[in-house]
């Protein structure tokens, strides 16, 4: 009989990414997973103190927080792609992952790990309900570097006034999926940690269906 997989649930987050001294993080598990966790509960402070009325003095407060996100989820994408990286027939090189900072590329690893394990339908949260869309918010979350908005001249406003998708209001809305964007990946890279103890004990993968799918809100 096939054992169940984990069912992708919300958890307390784990305390330490597994450690591997061949991984991306050199045995560096326990530093990174606290400190991408910092770097989410620091976006979330700075989220809560932004002021969502029009302000020409305080309209670029919130580009920060993106920037602390995006560290934040690419920490988490590289957490996800080690632990999953075995279920692939040609493994993430370490390195490679290491050294990159690329949101879009890590996020198209996640989705090769995700249809190779067959989660598909668990793999999902508000907003989020199909890869399409974990790919679509992690593609947006990339192309919103303050930075690289600020000097392309087509998307600067002659007054210095900050574009529309880095408004204070905008990135607040943007901000509450990307806290679901990043429970969601925690929990996954367990469920994945814990799938793949099962499969070197000698079990099976599920059938897609037999552990039941709860969906994180």
């Amino acid at each position: 009989m096939k054992k169940k997989r984990p069912v992708l649930r919300l958890a307390r987050p784990k305390a330490v990414f597994q450690s591997d001294e061949r991984s991306w993080h050199n045995g560096g598990d326990i530093e990174i997973g606290l400190y991408a966790r910092s770097l989410h509960k620091a976006a979330k402070t700075l989220i809560a103190t932004l002021d969502l009325e029009p302000n020409s003095k305080t309209a670029w407060d919130a580009c920060p927080a993106i920037l602390l996100y995006r560290q934040s989820v690419e920490l988490h994408l590289k957490a996800l792609v080690g632990e999953g990286r075995n279920f692939l027939p040609s493994p993430t090189d370490s390195i490679t992952l290491y050294k990159t900072h690329s949101l879009r590329w890590l996020a198209q690893i996640v989705c090769q790990i995700i249809k190779a394990v067959r989660w598909e339908d668990e793999f999902k949260c508000e907003g989020i309900a199909t890869l399409a869309d974990f790919s679509a918010v992690v593609n947006e979350l990339e192309a919103l570097d303050p930075v690289s908005i600020a000097v392309r001249s087509g998307s600067r406003a002659r007054d210095g006034s900050v574009p529309h998708q880095l408004q204070p209001p905008n990135v607040v809305r943007f901000a509450k999926q990307l806290d679901f964007l990043l429970t969601l990946l925690d929990v996954t890279a367990d469920a994945l940690a814990a799938e793949w103890d099962t499969r070197e004990k000698g079990g099976e993968f599920g059938d897609g269906g037999a552990g039941g799918t709860t969906m994180i809100q």
